[in-house]
């Protein structure tokens, strides 16, 4: 699981990266897929997004969420997500020095109504719709041992 945690860090931070910068994420190949074998809630994603967008449903390359949300299911940087609900998510890097980047590098509304911002080892902030939480809140993100 520890490991799950950490290739979904991972390529969280990579969607944050396409997404800070404002574009996609190249040509739309994808490189490599991360199967994260998660048993989601059976309500996600919602029929329809907050009122910033965060958990409309969404398709692959469908281009239906608004900038400068994008899809869960789209790749990103080269590497795509299997396993996932498709649904609108902001993704954003966090500010150097950072110690979470839910409540000192967003505005306290990132995510909107109805959604909760997740810290990804304390380098990225993403928003999770209430109706796709796993648990009672956001994944916990560790780093993996090498075995160094």
């Amino acid at each position: 699981m520890r490991r799950i945690a950490w290739i979904v860090g991972a390529a969280l931070i990579s969607a944050a990266s396409a997404c800070s910068s404002g574009g996609s994420s190249g040509d739309g190949s994808t490189d490599s897929i991360f199967d994260l074998g998660l048993e989601w809630p059976e309500n996600c994603p919602p029929e329809v997004g907050n009122d910033k967008g965060i958990g409309a449903p969404c398709t692959p390359g469908g281009g239906q969420c608004k900038d400068p949300l994008r899809c869960t299911c789209d790749p990103a940087l080269g590497t795509k997500l299997a396993g996932v609900p498709c649904f609108c998510t902001l993704a954003q890097f966090a500010q150097n020095g950072s110690k979470d980047p839910c409540t000192d590098s967003v505005p306290a509304d990132y995510c909107g109504s109805n959604a909760i911002c997740c810290n990804v080892l304390t380098s990225a902030a993403y928003c999770v719709p209430d109706e796709c939480k796993i648990g009672d809140g956001c994944l916990v993100f560790v780093l993996v041992d090498a075995g160094r």
